[in-house]
């Protein structure tokens, strides 16, 4: 029983996990403007 649970816990943590990393990635993608770079005080 212990086992079973553990499991169930270990990929819900790595779930959690990628889905947090995959939220970061697609906030990164969305910068407003040019991002920076060009002078235009961003």
């Amino acid at each position: 029983m212990n086992e079973d649970w553990q499991s169930i816990a270990a990929v819900a943590v790595i779930i959690v996990t990628v889905v947090l990393f995959a939220i970061r990635a697609v906030k990164r993608r969305k910068k407003p403007g040019c991002g920076g770079g060009c002078g235009c005080g961003k």
